[in-house]
């Protein structure tokens, strides 16, 4: 069976932030001086060892990338932490989509200023090469907003499964 006309995937990797860069200096200096203290005063040493365990693990969650997976109708979310844990965050069924759009499309006018709740799933990177779609997405206790970048295959796949939700440039 070939699945190459149902099935996209893209990845996209995130830029780091200010507050993630300010963490992981945060975390060298804080081992590096707990190193420098415990050569003086040993049990320290201790709580050095302790701090680099911890910036050690927590170093790779500063390192996010997305893959959005759609396959026949649902789109899946997952998140890479450092290259190698693979999480499956959200999945939305294009039944439950009311609308997918660009961004900055006069379509979503309506929903922007009603502060719905928005999940965030794109690089973070804002220039001409990142599209950025929008979609409006029905729950159970209202709707919400989820950023992402998908290839213009996703796309065009979307667009042949529910062809009125798809809004393009």
């Amino acid at each position: 069976m070939n699945l190459e006309g149902c099935y996209c995937e893209c990845v996209v990797k995130r830029r780091g932030t200010m507050g993630g860069a300010f963490c992981k200096a945060g975390l060298l200096a804080l081992t590096t001086l707990l190193a420098i203290i415990g050569l003086v005063v040993n049990w320290l040493l201790l709580l050095a060892f302790a701090a680099a365990y911890l910036t050690y693990w927590l170093w790779p969650r500063f390192q996010v990338t997305y893959e959005y997976v759609f396959c026949d109708g649902q789109l899946d979310f997952d998140k890479i932490l450092g290259g190698e844990g693979r999480k499956h965050i959200y999945r939305i069924d294009l039944e439950h989509v009311e609308m997918i759009a660009p961004q900055n499309s006069h379509s979503l006018d309506s929903y922007t200023y009603r502060n719905l709740p928005s999940r965030d799933f794109t690089s973070l990177i804002e220039d001409e090469g990142h599209k950025v779609y929008a979609i409006v997405h029905n729950m159970d206790k209202g709707q919400e907003i989820i950023r992402f970048e998908p290839d213009e295959k996703m796309l065009a796949l979307m667009k042949s499964k529910a062809p009125r939700k798809i809004v393009e440039f």
